[in-house]
């Protein structure tokens, strides 16, 4: 399975898609006990789930990661961690998994400075104050990170397209 890392606007989103469209990867579908937004599917954007049916399958002992993000649950399934997948995760997340054995990963950073990010997320419309809150949520999240994975990739200015990324990746995977 592959799990790809990366600070806000760095390309991870792009990166996942194209090995699901070039590659033949499968998106692994998290879950969530928030409700859809406009325009989401169950199954296909998450399994919304409800706090109950969470913590049921949390008791049991199915999940390999967890998270809260504003009194929100989201996590990922044991089951759902097969080598056709690919996710993008947080250090966190990727922390929980790497204590189950029988999980295969491999993990990538990508690394695109963060004044580089300000300038995508700017670009892409939103706020200042957005743009500013989503660089400060990673500070101190990512440190040390380049110890935990398999691979970085270091693309300062986005001079790797995200396609080239993604052809990197699956060059350096280890099966």
């Amino acid at each position: 399975m592959i799990v790809i890392l990366g600070e806000s606007a760095s390309g991870k989103s792009t990166v996942q898609d194209i090995l699901c469209k070039n590659y033949g990867y499968v998106r692994l579908i998290t879950y969530t006990t928030r409700s859809p937004r406009e325009g989401e599917e169950n199954g296909v954007d998450y399994h919304f789930i409800s706090e109950d049916t969470f913590e049921e399958m949390s008791r049991k002992g199915e999940f390999c990661e967890t998270a809260e993000y504003n009194g929100w649950h989201y996590a990922t399934a044991k089951a759902d961690c097969t080598d056709n997948k690919v996710v993008v995760l947080t250090p966190h997340g990727l922390r929980q998994m790497k204590k189950f054995d029988e999980l295969t990963l491999d993990a990538f950073y990508i690394d695109v400075p963060r004044r580089d990010r300000l300038i995508k997320i700017l670009q892409r419309g939103d706020s200042i104050e957005e743009a500013y809150r989503r660089s400060l949520s990673d500070v101190g999240q990512f440190d040390g990170i380049r110890d935990e994975v398999d691979s970085t990739f270091c693309n300062p200015g986005y001079k790797k397209s995200p396609e080239e990324v993604a052809k990197e990746i699956i060059s350096r995977l280890r099966r």
